[in-house]
């Protein structure tokens, strides 16, 4: 009898063992392809339970594990890759997706066009930074992403203020007023808030940087005349992350950044803080500093609750305290001395965000977000104090609707913007409701079909109707061309066309301006090709063309007064970028040319904007003999510029270089930035005037000269 107990209970054990067990099915395919891979390797994470693909690149074994389990998925001759499956399943098999060695530069997923598609499916052209460029830039410079972005063909970082130093994006020539700066999607950096933006975004929390040129009003609203530099923050992952970085220049320069990521099996969070100081410093001994004294602290923790497969909501908070000087060497002895020249700033950001994401299917994802923040600035100088402020929200709700042949993104978005009142320019405060819709055709395996609508009422203004198109025709394996086209407007806002550091107490307050509308259209055609599995080539030739309607620019014959208006003629702006990329081995070489010309219809005796390069040619190379070096060069030629008087400037060359090695857990870069010390103070006079009374010129070059810099690394 005992026996037979004995006996029973031991097959209700080993049957309810068997029920336990949860079955991983898989299809295994080739990310360029999407051709199945025969004999892949799929293997239980921490075990070897596990099994191979057969000739439809299925395999399927059972795991004794639920919830979310990773896996790790091998095949010769690709990169392998670890993927988190949800067990038990929903749906009978799970693709996933291995990248082959030469692939691996194009499988990016791209979050700025909404339906997060990988970068080679997207028929917009967009480029994009990603972890290796942003991990490199965080110990070349540690405190923001300005000489990142300075790297990319078509943007121009331009220092409007010799005092503060103070940089504007340009896209494609057009002023930094045109360039939506995005946070993980959502407008927080418009208007008098872009101040200083790229200036305080340090490289370490980001994930990648997504940028389109041109046109995109259609996707994000007004301001994306120019395009968008969109910021996507990082995301926590199973395996934990620590890092700290420590950084010196030679211009008296510090950083310290640090960065905590984990994730458990329903919550996750990533916490950065960066600290960064400068000390003044008077580059060409005219007894006024040419770099600021300034001291940054950022900060930005993310919680992420991943409640289930199908439901996650993030919730964030950056903020930002920035103290700058500039000015007379003498004010920094005596600060309560305020007849000496100077500028004082001071910048408050605080940013908080809410997105909350549900899979109803696979085929269909609603996304909820919204925004908040708030800007301060108090600004002292020689001639005027100014308390200015800015609240910016923005709130969305999108849903994605995806088919084999067709994507569908609908949406709705409500938006506002306030500025109190600054020096007599009567407050602004506006809010804007807009509708969108976009669809991506798959129509064959080579045309791709992306289309959008957006309507938007403003408060004044009313409405804007902005269509979009774009077109990705694969011509065969190796070549493919885009074409896409788009309008936009910008909502015309007093103290975004003027410098608030020198021109808020100069600017007339009884004008009645007219948004800007635009016109654009982008074309690309680009070549790919791996040789001998060791030589990629890469080569991309594109073209633009944007015309601004209704421009706005300063109509005053009066010196030190400032008057806007709409000019009666459009502002346009065209040209062409040709870029290559050489791979081979572990040596890579990059060579760009980009010629911009931008005309301004209604000035016909002045009719070329100042300081914006019509040529540039750059050349970057790196080599990696191992794991442990890396060295590289890049070096630009700048050309075609005129001055503030419409002269014609020098053309200039600009020179770095940097090494970096690697051990355990650390890594060391040495860098140097022009290495030939070019700089516009060693040719002419940057001011007007007195020491205590200066007209700056516009600045057409660098004004610090050369810099070097130690940064030190530890991960964990």
């Amino acid at each position: 009898m005992n026996q037979k107990i004995i006996l029973f209970n031991l097959l209700i054990t080993f049957s309810l063992s068997l029920f336990s067990q949860n079955y991983v099915k898989v299809i295994i395919k080739d990310t360029a392809s999407g051709e199945p891979l025969f004999g892949a390797a799929i293997i239980e994470n921490g075990t070897t339970n596990g099994a191979y693909t057969d000739e439809k690149g299925k395999a399927e074994f059972s795991v004794s594990k639920s919830g979310e389990v990773r896996f790790t998925v091998k095949y010769v001759g690709y990169a392998g890759k670890d993927y988190v499956i949800a067990i038990p399943q929903k749906e009978s098999f799970t693709t996933l997706f291995l990248s082959s060695e030469g692939q691996q530069l194009e499988e990016v997923t791209i979050s700025s066009v909404r339906t997060n598609s990988r970068i080679e499916e997207i028929p917009t052209r967009i480029e994009v930074l990603g972890n290796d460029d942003l991990s490199e830039e965080n110990g070349i410079k540690p405190g923001n992403i300005i000489s990142l972005l300075g790297d990319i063909a078509g943007i121009q970082m331009q220092q409007i203020s010799a005092s503060t130093g103070n940089v504007y994006a340009r896209i494609q020539g057009l002023n930094g007023r045109y360039t939506q700066l995005l946070r993980d999607g959502m407008p927080l950096f418009g208007g008098l808030a872009g101040s200083f933006g790229i200036m305080q975004i340090p490289p370490l929390d980001l994930k990648q940087i997504e940028i389109i040129k041109g046109s995109v009003s259609t996707l994000y609203g007004a301001g994306a005349i120019g395009g968008i530099i969109n910021l996507v923050s990082k995301d926590p992952s199973y395996e934990p992350e620590l890092s700290f970085t420590l950084n010196q220049s030679t211009l008296h320069e510090s950083n310290l950044n640090g960065y905590l990521a984990m994730r458990k099996k329903n919550i996750g969070f990533t916490l950065f803080e960066g600290q960064s100081f400068q000390k003044e410093i008077d580059i060409d001994k005219d007894g006024l500093s040419d770099v600021p004294k300034s001291e940054t602290t950022v900060i930005h923790p993310k919680l992420i609750f991943y409640f289930n497969p199908k439901s996650e909501l993030s919730l964030s908070y950056s903020g930002t305290m920035d103290k700058r000087t500039g000015g007379d060497l003498r004010y920094f002895i005596s600060p309560e001395n305020d007849s000496l020249y100077h500028i004082r700033s001071t910048i408050n950001r605080n940013n908080s965000d809410a997105k909350w994401i549900y899979d109803f299917s696979k085929k269909n994802k609603l996304t909820l977000k919204f925004s908040q923040s708030h800007f301060t600035q108090k600004l002292e100088t020689k001639f005027y104090n100014a308390d200015v402020s800015q609240t910016i929200f923005a709130s969305e709700i999108s849903l994605i609707q995806q088919w084999p042949k067709m994507d569908f993104v609908e949406g709705l978005n409500f938006n506002g913007d306030a500025i109190g009142p600054v020096l007599g320019i009567e407050k602004y405060k506006y809010q804007t409701l807009g509708a969108f819709i976009q669809n991506t055709f798959r129509i064959n395996e080579k045309f791709i079909l992306e289309s959008g609508l957006r309507n938007d009422y403003h408060s004044k203004f009313g409405f804007f109707t902005l269509p979009r198109t774009s077109i990705l025709y694969k011509i065969n394996s190796h070549y493919s061309a885009r074409i896409n086209g788009g309008m936009g407007y910008i909502i015309p806002n007093t103290v975004t066309y003027v410098n608030p550091e020198t021109e808020l107490n100069i600017i007339s307050t009884n004008m009645v301006l007219k948004p800007e509308t635009s016109k654009g259209i982008n074309a690309d055609i680009n070549y790919h090709r791996l040789l001998m599995k060791k030589l990629d080539i890469t080569f991309n030739q594109a073209f633009f063309l944007t015309t601004i309607s209704q421009p706005i620019y300063d109509s005053s014959s009066v010196n030190n007064r400032i008057s806007l208006t709409n000019a009666g003629k459009d502002l346009q702006t065209n040209g062409l970028q040709t870029y290559s990329r050489l791979k081979f081995n572990q040596a890579e070489l990059y060579l760009g040319y980009v010629f911009t010309s931008v005309t301004k219809k209604y000035d016909k005796k002045y009719p070329y904007l100042t300081v914006t390069p019509k040529y540039n040619f750059s050349s970057t190379f790196f080599y990696e003999p191992d794991e442990e070096i890396r060295f590289g060069f890049e070096s630009s030629l700048i050309a075609g510029q005129l001055d503030q008087n419409y002269n014609p400037v020098k053309n200039y060359f600009l020179f770095a270089a940097m090494a970096q090695y690697s051990f355990w857990k650390m890594t060391m870069i040495l860098n140097c930035e022009n290495l030939f010390d070019f700089r516009q103070n060693k040719f002419e006079k940057i001011y007007d005037g007195s020491i205590n009374n200066p007209g700056f010129h516009k600045l057409w070059a660098p004004i610090d000269g050369r810099v070097i810099n130690f940064s030190v690394k530890w991960k964990l």
